[in-house]
């Protein structure tokens, strides 16, 4: 019993990162109406930003929040610069771009911090809680992945941002005509 209670506990804190990553997806899809198959890579790639600057002795948390910086102006730079030229070109043209940008994104990684995995630290304690059924890292999931999930509903319910967002992803002419900038919050999407 006590297998399976961790386990459940434990797949429950592996499903809230799943969750996380497939909410980006569906934002993602939502605002452009495009699949970004390159979604993972850039990830990736702002994960290994934020494990330079441990590396370099950026404290854990200045280091969070500058990558959150770095990967949001790489997002807008990327949205811009490659997929703002070919957003009303054929589907298949718009595949082969993200495709091409899976491959770009994860050969300039792996050419920069080479292809090993490298361990990261995590930002809560090693010592478990709840017993032996789940650790803290386990339960800080769970709580992130809860209190990111809130902070959207929050954002896209009661900000004038949020709802600038949602309209222009909904119907971006309407949007247009009640003077939202569809292209910006495509690009902040």
């Amino acid at each position: 019993m006590d297998a399976f209670l961790h386990q459940v506990l434990a797949g429950l804190a592996t499903g809230g990162i799943y969750a996380s990553l497939a909410l980006a997806l569906v934002m993602i899809y939502q605002s452009t109406h495009h699949v970004n198959f390159a979604q993972g890579e850039m990830a990736m790639f702002a994960t290994y930003f934020a494990w330079t600057l441990i590396n370099a002795g950026v404290p854990y948390w200045p280091a969070f929040f500058l990558t959150v910086i770095f990967a949001f102006v790489l997002g807008v730079v990327i949205e811009r610069v490659i997929i703002r030229p070919v957003e009303n070109a054929p589907i298949l043209a718009v595949v082969v771009v993200f495709i091409a940008l899976l491959v770009i994104m994860n050969s300039v990684t792996g050419w920069i911090y080479s292809y090993t995995i490298k361990t990261f630290p995590s930002p809560f304690p090693a010592e478990p809680i709840f017993g032996k059924y789940m650790s803290a890292h386990e339960a800080g999931a769970i709580g992130v992945t809860m209190v990111v999930l809130l902070a959207l509903y929050a954002f896209f319910r009661f900000t004038p941002l949020g709802l600038a967002m949602r309209a222009a992803a909904q119907n971006p002419d309407s949007a247009r005509l009640v003077g939202i900038r569809v292209g910006w919050m495509l690009a902040l999407g």
